[in-house]
């Protein structure tokens, strides 16, 4: 936690679980200070990205969203740090109450709000569909090309920054022209587009904005597929466990470690470990375990 305070960029998402024991609660909003019953549960993740190391990754099972998760996390940045950059969807349970942030939303959900139109709008879901794949194919030439953070946003803010202006224009003008109603499917998906166009144009403007949030739902899996395999939490201390664990093996597998070999390490060098935890990370303990690395 105190690590991921740090990081300079977190993708974060959410997705429902169950916990048998847990009771609704009364729960103060972090935006106006109400209370609510809150019955929903969620496992919350996170990709903290270090400027210093491999990413890290997060879960939290409980009746809070990954908003509340980052402001827990946020409470313990290191004073005078600059504001994270924050990708996401553009749900409100994602925004934070406390720190000032970079928002970056995710272009696969704009996407796909035109992309699930298809059928029923082909010539407005194609034109869209068809300007959206040149902003990928942008990023894919700065990957294959190697540049530099600053190199690639100004790439993107050269060719597709146009391209993102000319589907907000695009739609609009369908609009105006009675091509299809305000409050129809590619209306809202216009809706959609122009109202987080800021959110959704970061990668233009913020030097190292990923284009979508696809890490952290590809990341949502481990998760889902305990869900699907259990089924359920018994307790909250039980899905607190369960959390703990799977984020250990989760950063372990981003950083290319052996998660096996690692909790071994860790369990058999648990003293060390306690004494000194900055030496017993997934990317720092080997040069304190060369037996089990020997024996690995």
């Amino acid at each position: 936690l105190k690590l991921a305070a740090d990081a300079w960029l977190y993708h974060i998402d959410d997705t429902g679980n169950r916990i048998l024991d847990q009771k609704p609660v009364m729960k103060r909003s972090r935006h106006d200070g109400r209370e609510r019953l809150r019955s929903g549960i969620h496992t919350s993740g996170m990709i903290a990205e270090q400027r210093d190391g491999p990413p890290l990754v997060l879960y939290q099972t409980s009746l809070s969203h990954a908003g509340e998760l980052l402001d827990d996390v946020l409470r313990l940045r290191s004073d005078g740090s600059p504001p994270p950059l924050v990708m996401s969807d553009a749900l409100s349970s994602n925004h934070v109450s406390r720190t000032p942030l970079r928002i970056a939303l995710c272009n696969a959900h704009g996407r796909r709000n035109f992309a699930d139109l298809v059928v029923h709008f082909p010539e407005e879901a194609e034109a869209v569909l068809t300007r959206y794949q040149l902003i990928w194919q942008h990023d894919t030439e700065a990957t294959e090309q190697q540049m530099t953070p600053a190199q690639r946003l100004a790439h993107h803010r050269e060719h597709s920054f146009p391209v993102m202006e000319d589907i907000r224009r695009y739609g609009a003008d369908r609009l105006a022209a009675n091509a299809a109603e305000a409050n129809s499917s590619f209306g809202q998906a216009v809706n959609y587009f122009n109202k987080h166009f800021d959110g959704l144009s970061a990668f233009c403007r913020h030097e190292g904005a990923p284009l979508d949030n696809n890490r952290m739902e590809r990341g949502l899996k481990l998760p889902i597929r305990n869900r699907k395999n259990a089924m359920f939490f018994k307790s909250a201390a039980g899905a607190a466990i369960a959390d703990v664990i799977t984020s250990v093996i989760a950063t372990c597998a981003f950083a290319g470690i052996n998660p096996l070999i690692y909790l071994r390490s860790v369990q058999r060098h648990a003293s060390e470990a306690r004494q000194s935890p900055q030496n017993w990370l997934p990317w720092t303990y080997q040069s304190h375990s060369s037996q089990d690395t020997k024996a690995a």
